[in-house]
C-alpha cells in the first residue's frame, strides 16, 4: 500500500517545505482538499462526521489547489501531487481545464485529479449554481475535461455546457481522474474513470464500502480493468492497514495536520519522518 499525506489546513508558508519533507521521507505523494468559499451561516451537514459538524476551524486556509500544486512541484522532483478532492461542479470547465493542464506541465506530469460533487449547499448558493444539479453538471464536466486535455479540436452540447469546436493548449493527455465520495453514485461515477477515493472512518464501514465497490465493479464488468482504490482519513493501525490492503486498497492518504500537536515546521517535518518510518 502506498502512503500519501493530505496537506489541508496548514499555513501557506509550510506547504512547500512539508512537500519537500514528504519527498525526502519517501512518501508517494501529497494532496490538497478544496472549498471555493465557506459560508459563515450554513445548515448543510458535513457527511463525514457523526454529528454533521465540520472538523476544522473556521479560519482554516483553503488555497487554490492548482496554484499551490504548481508551487510545490517547483520544489520537488518526483512527488505525486493532486486534489483530494476538488469540488468539480463549482467550477467552469474551460478555466479549470487550463489551470490543470498548466500545472501538469509545470509538475512534469506528476499530477492527478481527485474530484467530488460537493456537500455544502450554501457554497453553491454563493456561486450561483443550482445545488440539485451538481451531479448532472459534474457528469458533463467529466466528459469535457479529457477532451480538452487531448489537444484535439472538440465541441460539446449538453444541458449545462455548450461550445463549438475549439482546441485547448497546452494539451495534457492522460491525466488520471479519481472520484471521491462514499455514496453509490460516487462509486458508479468512479467506475467510468481511473479510481475511487473513499473517506475512512472505521474499519467496519470501510469493509462495507469496499464490498459495495467490488459488487459494482463486477456488475459493470470492470473488475479486471486498472482501477485505483484510495482511502483518506485518520491513519488505521497496523492490523487494519493489512486488512485494507488485502481488500484492494492501493493507497491511504493521512492528514499531515494530525501527525503532531505542535504547529512548528521543524516538528511537523520530524513527524513526517516518524510517520514514514512507522509504515515500513
Amino acid at each position: 500500500m502506498d502512503w500519501w499525506l493530505n496537506l489541508g489546513f496548514l499555513p501557506f508558508e509550510q506547504l512547500v517545505p512539508l512537500a519537500q519533507a514528504a519527498e525526502r521521507a519517501g512518501l508517494t505523494g501529497v494532496s490538497l482538499p478544496d472549498h471555493l468559499v465557506f459560508p459563515e451561516q450554513r445548515d448543510s451537514a458535513y457527511p463525514y462526521s457523526a454529528d454533521g459538524s465540520v472538523t476544522w476551524p473556521g479560519e482554516a486556509p483553503w488555497p487554490d489547489p492548482w496554484v499551490a500544486i504548481a508551487a510545490m512541484a517547483q520544489a520537488t522532483t518526483h512527488l505525486q501531487l493532486g486534489t483530494g478532492v476538488q469540488i468539480l461542479p463549482l467550477r467552469e470547465p474551460l478555466a479549470l481545464a487550463k489551470a490543470i493542464s498548466t500545472a501538469w506541465h509545470l509538475c512534469g506530469e506528476r499530477v492527478w485529479c481527485g474530484f467530488g460533487a460537493g456537500w455544502l449547499k450554501e457554497e453553491f448558493d454563493a456561486a450561483g449554481i443550482d445545488f440539485k444539479q451538481r451531479g448532472p453538471r459534474m457528469n458533463e464536466m467529466l466528459k469535457i475535461l479529457p477532451r480538452l486535455w487531448s489537444g484535439e479540436p472538440t465541441e460539446f452540447r449538453g444541458a449545462h455546457f455548450e461550445f463549438d469546436a475549439l482546441r485547448m493548449s497546452p494539451a495534457a493527455p492522460g491525466i488520471p481522474i479519481l472520484i471521491g465520495g462514499n455514496t453509490r453514485a460516487a462509486m458508479w461515477r468512479a467506475l467510468r474513470h481511473d479510481g475511487w477515493i473513499g473517506a475512512y472512518t472505521t474499519l467496519e464501514e470501510a469493509r462495507t464500502m469496499l464490498a459495495g465497490l467490488r459488487a459494482l465493479r463486477e456488475e459493470g464488468g470492470r473488475v479486471d480493468r486498472d482501477f485505483r482504490v484510495w482511502l483518506t482519513g485518520a491513519r488505521p493501525d497496523a492490523a487494519a492497514t493489512e486488512e485494507l490492503s488485502s481488500l484492494g486498497v492501493d493507497a491511504f492518504v493521512a492528514p499531515a495536520v494530525a501527525l503532531c500537536r505542535s504547529s512548528r515546521l521543524e516538528d511537523r517535518e520530524a513527524a513526517i519522518e516518524a510517520f514514514v518510518a512507522d509504515t515500513r
